[in-house]
């Protein structure tokens, strides 16, 4: 459902509307035009990413430290003794 805001109320809340199409919406309370506000914005969602990936990786310290070396393998002296 599209939601709609007033650019000169400022900090009202999202108003849902299914205007006809066409239509323009206009603020109950001070008749400016609406502006469509989009469902998901970009920078919010973006944060979300970033922290959800550190987060993710932080809680993984096995993948961030390099893996051990394999023990020496026994030369032929050493086998033979």
């Amino acid at each position: 459902m599209p939601r709609y805001r007033c650019p000169a109320c400022c900090c009202g809340p999202a108003v849902v509307l299914r205007p006809p199409r066409g239509a323009t919406p206009i603020c109950p309370g001070c008749g400016e035009v609406l502006e469509k506000q989009p469902i998901v914005r970009p920078l919010p969602l973006l944060i979300l990413i970033t922290v959800g990936s550190v987060l993710v990786l932080s809680s993984f310290p096995m993948l961030q430290e390099p893996l051990p070396l394999p023990p020496p393998t026994p030369t032929r002296d050493e086998r033979a003794v």
